[in-house]
């Protein structure tokens, strides 16, 4: 199977999130790569922000909003599905029979697995092993297609599925972006590490590559800059502690916090009683252009996570050309080395990115040459288009070979990628 061949159905909890760009990412670099896609998209998405490729794949139609099924309509689907497919469709029911507390999910995928039928879907993809991974398995088995799904974070390490080994045995594959997430699964899940291939979630290089900029330690305001959701997991509490620190031993640190969550309020009380004051500026969620703009802006990215998959954003800031201080945890130090491509710091432990600051202000010359491997190791290794053609060489289901993600892969010799062209409709945003 080839790339002009094939059509990819994606199974997603909402779409557009703010905090998932990364699928909005690859969803359209796949189709710049030629291969059409449709997203069905489980509940309503987060409008207040939307991304400009987002927009696009609005715009063109790309995005279908599935409601559950009235009974009836679970009825009136099954009785054409039965007809066209008698054996399978025994088969599915027999398989949702036994299925318990995920029985529903079965009568909701039958009709997708309809609005499937005759519009040559070869495969379909899903992110997070959670209800959408559920989905997109039960529509593979009412359909025959091949299901794929991604795996990040939460739903490996915090609230993994109860039947992932079900999951993972019904899969063509599972994809884990991190050696250290298909480590975990393999010796927590028993699963077989064959069939768990590793494909990145990447960047789209030129849009975030700038010129390094180390600040010197007599500048005036040195200005950081965190770009993460304000929940509990990101740890702006540490952060914020950190920055009181940093303004107590003498230097004039200033914090931009790019994202918005539960915690916000507190967080800006916190600030305030730790006489921040505007010190700390709360810029909410941000368009993708805007997020550009802060890091040009910034002099240090950072980021305090207590659990963190392989951040986006740090990548951003190491393409972007600015030092970046980010959790050790999970699959971070695949991308970030310590005093090699970037700078750790412990989870929960302000005072280990005050050590890393002052450590950047102290060695400029040093610094420099940790950004720029760091840039070098973003584009080894985290390039979108890299990322895309290693998931169609997935559903091609070719082998990916034995490329290292610590070295530059070759590249095709044909390129896959050519500027994608959609064509805009009347479609409007829900």
């Amino acid at each position: 199977m080839n790339s002009s061949n094939m059509k990819i159905a994606y199974i997603l909890d909402s779409f557009p999130n703010v905090s998932t760009t990364f699928i909005i990412n690859e969803i359209f670099s796949v189709m710049g790569a030629g291969v059409p896609c449709q997203v069905f998209s489980l509940s309503a998405g987060n409008t207040e922000v939307v991304h400009p490729r987002a927009r696009a794949l609005l715009d063109a139609g790309c995005v279908t909003y599935w409601e559950s099924p009235t009974a009836r309509d679970t009825f009136v689907s099954l009785a054409r599905h039965a007809l066209r497919h008698p054996s399978s469709t025994l088969r599915t029911l027999n398989q949702a029979r036994i299925a318990g507390g995920n029985r529903w999910i079965a009568r909701e995928a039958l009709g997708i697995a309809r609005a499937l039928h005759g519009q040559g879907f070869t495969n379909v993809h899903a992110h997070f092993a959670d209800r959408a991974a559920q989905t997109a398995m039960w529509v593979g088995r009412w359909t025959g297609i091949p299901f794929t799904f991604t795996t990040h974070r939460y739903d490996i390490f915090e609230r993994p599925p109860g039947n992932m080994a079900e999951l993972v045995s019904a899969a063509h594959r599972m994809v884990c972006i991190s050696h250290f997430n298909r480590d975990y699964l393999v010796s927590h899940f028993g699963l077989a590490e064959g069939k768990l291939p590793i494909v990145r979630c990447g960047i789209y290089i030129d849009e975030f590559e700038g010129e390094t900029r180390v600040p010197p330690a007599d500048k005036a305001v040195v200005r950081l800059l965190c770009v993460a959701r304000l929940d509990p997991e990101k740890g702006h509490t540490y952060l914020l502690q950190a920055i009181r620190l940093l303004r107590d031993a003498g230097l004039n640190v200033e914090l931009t916090l790019v994202g918005d969550g539960r915690l916000r309020d507190e967080l800006s009380a916190q600030a305030a009683q730790l006489g921040l004051g505007s010190r700390v500026t709360f810029l909410g969620a941000r368009s993708a252009t805007e997020v550009r703009e802060q890091f040009e802006a910034c002099d240090i990215a950072v980021l305090a996570s207590l659990s963190e998959g392989v951040p986006i954003a740090i990548m951003e800031g190491m393409i972007s050309g600015r030092p970046v201080i980010a959790p050790a945890v999970l699959g971070v130090p695949e991308l970030v080395e310590d005093r090699v491509t970037g700078f750790l710091c412990e989870p929960g432990s302000p005072g280990s990115i005050v050590r890393a600051v002052q450590w950047i202000l102290a060695n400029p010359e040093r610094t420099r040459r940790i950004v720029e491997a760091g840039k070098q190791r973003v584009k080894n290794d985290f390039c979108r288009e890299t990322c895309t053609d290693e998931l169609i060489a997935l559903w091609r289901q070719q082998p990916l070979g034995k490329r290292s993600h610590g070295k530059s892969p070759p590249r095709q010799a044909v390129p896959l990628h050519r500027p994608l062209q959609l064509e805009t409709s009347s479609r409007k945003s829900p």
